[in-house]
């Protein structure tokens, strides 16, 4: 019964990794990896510890030393983290930011002309 369970909300949280995130892998200790830093460390450790206890519970001795309450509540943390994540947000702020980056640097770029016309002179 355990093994069902853990492995339910691993695959529940693989799912919200892959629908939020766009992070695709076939488990999910290799979407942890892909991940990277788009995840902080304390949903990424909480993760984790999910990921370890599928594979401690697929061993029947090993089984035992998974505590289903904790894997339970660090798999609502991280779901509660992955559903509050907005993709299209993300992309609209990514794009306002290469965008603010252009125009300040073309705004650098106007002033050092004008600066240089004129320390010579020529306005």
């Amino acid at each position: 019964m355990a093994q069902v369970t853990v492995e339910q909300l691993a695959g529940e949280i693989s799912a919200l990794l892959e629908s939020h995130l766009g992070v695709k892998g076939r488990d999910l200790a290799q979407q942890l990896r892909r991940a990277g830093r788009q995840l902080p460390s304390a949903v990424r450790r909480d993760a984790e510890m999910v990921s370890q206890a599928v594979a401690l519970s697929r061993s029947s001795k090993l089984q035992k030393q998974v505590n289903i309450g904790r894997i339970e509540a660090a798999e609502r943390r991280v779901s509660a983290y992955l559903k509050s994540i907005d993709r299209t947000e993300q992309r609209i702020t990514g794009l306002i930011g290469v965008l603010a980056s252009i125009a300040f640097g073309l705004l650098v770029l106007t002033a050092a002309v004008i600066g240089v016309l004129v320390w010579r002179g020529l306005i």
